[in-house]
């Protein structure tokens, strides 16, 4: 292997350890202030984080504010790219905000990580074919959620929380939101790019929080630590190291990489709060994660690989 490309999963692997552990920050930050205030203070330390990163790149490689001199057609796709982004971003964020405050860190996280088999099932409207183990991945992944979300009921059988609802929901806006980066990230500057979805991200959520909630100064400083770590680490740090990453890393095994955030979300809330699952969802965990992996191994180019016959000697 490249030495390229031995940094970049390292790099990528250290995105889905912060992202994993962001599970416990989100999950403890509830206990003082509310979804729409936590998110809006996170994404505020994300944008000005990433402000500075983007600023000091440029003063530093260009001599110049690039957003200000590059051309108006690119100027343009990255503050529509930026906003769309910002908009589904910030729709999965405050919903799965919303939700953890009645679920685990562990369970969150493996929910959440349904985005990676979603992708390729919405991919199918913009005329990206599914593969068969696509397919299949989706149906373990119904299976897992069966066990992760659905409850013994008394008279109705089974039940699904609204909680776990809206971890779903939060799946599939982050689907659209990696469509959204697959479709506009093409030759532009991702680095500004993401600094435009963090501002649109801090301003909706903000919005949200003075209109939803009544926050107070007291209570955000008393979650100041949670809400550094969610904004800079989670936010600023993990998606550069994730942009930085996947330029020397092959998208499948960057995908893999990165999808051990929910291992990580599960080993994080029970080693650092200690949170417990019961074994039907450690079982649900475990499937989850084979249809994560099942998802992104290209099973179909191994076996034309070892199907090829074997050129006679002479």
């Amino acid at each position: 292997m490249k030495k390229k490309q031995v940094i970049g999963s390292i790099l990528l692997f250290m995105t889905s350890i912060i992202w994993g552990c962001a599970f416990v920050a989100q999950k403890v930050g509830m206990d003082y202030i509310g979804p729409f205030t936590f998110c809006g203070i996170r994404f505020i330390f994300s944008a000005v984080f990433l402000f500075l990163i983007t600023t000091l790149r440029d003063f530093i490689f260009y001599k110049k504010l690039t957003l200000f001199t590059m051309e108006k057609s690119k100027k343009n796709k990255i503050l529509i790219g930026g906003t769309l982004c910002g908009i589904a971003l910030t729709i999965a964020t405050n919903l799965q905000q919303y939700a953890i405050q009645e679920t685990t860190a562990g369970k969150a996280g493996f929910i959440t990580a349904l985005y990676i088999v979603l992708v390729p099932i919405l991919g199918i409207f913009i005329k990206k074919k599914i593969r068969i183990v696509e397919g299949i991945s989706v149906l373990v992944a119904i299976i897992s959620l069966f066990l992760l979300c659905f409850e013994k009921g008394d008279l109705d059988g089974f039940l699904i929380n609204q909680y776990d609802v809206g971890l779903l929901a939060c799946a599939f806006f982050f689907s659209i939101q990696i469509l959204l980066i697959d479709y506009f990230a093409k030759d532009n500057d991702c680095l500004m790019m993401s600094m435009v979805q963090f501002v649109v991200c801090a301003i909706i959520s903000t919005s949200l929080m003075f209109i939803l909630e009544d926050p107070k100064v007291g209570q955000i400083q008393s979650a100041m630590m949670p809400l550094l770590y969610a904004g800079i680490a989670s936010g600023g740090i993990a998606y550069t190291l994730q942009f930085i990453g996947q330029k020397y890393t092959r998208p499948v095994v960057a995908s893999i990489t990165m999808s051990l955030e929910s291992v990580v979300s599960l080993l994080a809330g029970m080693i650092l709060i200690q949170e417990s699952l019961t074994t039907r969802e450690l079982w649900g965990c475990l499937l989850m994660f084979s249809a994560i992996i099942i998802s992104q191994v290209p099973f179909q180019k191994i076996i034309k690989k070892k199907s090829k016959p074997e050129k006679a000697s002479i």
